[in-house]
């Protein structure tokens, strides 16, 4: 029997092709075979335009305009051509304050790099076969948000009106420029689940071996993903010497935030998970705590960079042992001792 997975259509938008071409290369194994890339949220908003995507998969970092750009352009613009369309977020971005604002924004889901081939199925599992009520109203547009009740289990936003039957994205855009006071919903919208067929489940295809031949083929890779990452920390290297001597530091500061969370899903999809904690964690002291003017504070950033570059020198997977402790807790007596926790 043919696998109905191909009949799905599929767009990724990640502004770091190669970890890109991982996740297709994932999909495709998983028996997804209509899958496209961009590097850039412009070029997906014309992509939409040109032809109809099943679901979107979309970091938050992309080029020309980010992801949360293009989720506000599909879920609110006139011009969208589907409002409706699901959205998975696949982003190095973990602090909940991001992950509350993309799903204010109206994603379906939110992945945090780095992934797996398990974590990005459950997701697709989601939105086919348990796809959630769609809500328009004047503070949001989306899915109807999870939240949780006091014993902390998932359950739907409470609504008193009854669900409207049919989702139609012309209905929806409709409602939306109405802008009224009244919200509406529709109830869940099936189109993914029907395309599988009548009695048909995902893992009907995609089964426990499918998903670990996956996982095992992009292991295969991680050679070439060591020049790529080593590449990342040249950009990084020399970043961090602009720092001193540029006359805008806040768009490099940026510009190191945004390598260091590549790294970082980079590191972490390919095993190095040690590199990739470290990597977090300067990741969230340039975002929350650097101050330019600081000395004690570049040396921070120049002690992980010598860090980084011994592991993947030394190609340390894994938590790396005896050495990725010592290591790791020398990065934490440093960051003490500058009072940046």
């Amino acid at each position: 029997m043919l696998s109905p997975l191909k009949n799905y259509r599929i767009l990724i938008v990640d502004a770091d092709l190669n970890l890109a071409q991982v996740l297709k290369a994932m999909l495709s194994d998983m028996g997804f075979s209509d899958v496209h890339i961009t590097h850039s949220g412009a070029e997906a908003i014309k992509l939409i335009h040109k032809q109809a995507f099943d679901f979107i998969i979309t970091e938050w970092n992309t080029e020309q305009i980010d992801g949360i750009g293009l989720i506000e352009f599909i879920r609110l613009n006139p011009r969208s051509p589907n409002p409706t369309l699901p959205i998975i977020m696949l982003t190095g971005r973990a602090e909940q304050i991001d992950v509350t604002l993309a799903r204010n924004y109206g994603i379906n889901e939110y992945v945090i790099k780095p992934f797996t081939v398990k974590s990005i199925y459950s997701r697709l599992e989601r939105i086919i076969e348990h796809p959630r009520s769609f809500v328009v109203s004047k503070g949001f547009v989306g899915p109807d948000r999870r939240v949780k009740d006091k014993k902390g289990e998932t359950k739907q936003e409470r609504r008193t009106r009854k669900n409207l039957p049919e989702l139609k994205p012309k209905e929806v855009s409709k409602a939306i420029s109405e802008s009224s006071d009244v919200p509406k919903i529709w109830l869940p919208d099936f189109s993914l689940k029907m395309k599988l067929g009548k009695n048909i489940h995902l893992n009907d295809f995609i089964t426990e071996e499918i998903l670990v031949q996956s996982q095992s083929a992009i292991n295969s890779i991680m050679n070439d993903s060591l020049g790529w990452i080593k590449d990342n920390i040249n950009d990084l290297k020399r970043l961090y010497n602009d720092l001193s001597t540029s006359t805008a530091p806040e768009s490099v500061i940026v510009e190191i935030s945004n390598v260091l969370l590549t790294i970082n899903s980079r590191a972490g999809t390919f095993g190095y998970t040690r590199a990739a904690q470290i990597l977090y964690i300067l990741y969230l002291f340039i975002r929350n705590k650097f101050n330019v003017k600081d000395e004690g504070h570049h040396l921070v950033i120049k002690k992980h960079i010598e860090v980084l570059q011994v592991i993947f020198g030394n190609q340390m997977s894994g938590d790396g042992g005896v050495i990725g402790e010592q290591i790791a807790s020398e990065l934490k007596t440093l960051i003490e001792k500058y009072n940046i926790t």
